[in-house]
């Protein structure tokens, strides 16, 4: 990738909506959201420890609507990075 792919890619205007169509399938999120997800999973994990998955995800998807705030992404979009990361923790 050259430089001027790059700046193209940090020039574009932020998106409002994530699910119109684009280059991706209208699936792309912001890399700042993405991360925001990953944190946000850890940080279920240390908050719930042991608590199953199943027996949190309604809980975390209210949460993350709260923590979105301005710019939602729709849960949907995010539970896959939330779970991950929730699951790349061990506990006990």
């Amino acid at each position: 990738m050259t430089h001027t792919d790059v700046d193209w890619l940090c020039a574009a205007p932020p998106r409002r909506s994530y699910q119109g169509a684009g280059p991706c399938g209208g699936d792309c999120i912001p890399h700042r959201v993405r991360e925001l997800a990953i944190a946000y999973g850890l940080g279920a994990r240390a908050h719930h420890g042991e608590r199953h998955w199943e027996d949190i995800c309604d809980q975390l998807a209210v949460g993350w609507e709260r923590l979105c705030g301005r710019e939602p992404v729709p849960w949907a979009q995010v539970e896959s990075d939330v779970e991950g990361a929730w699951r790349l923790v061990q506990t006990g």
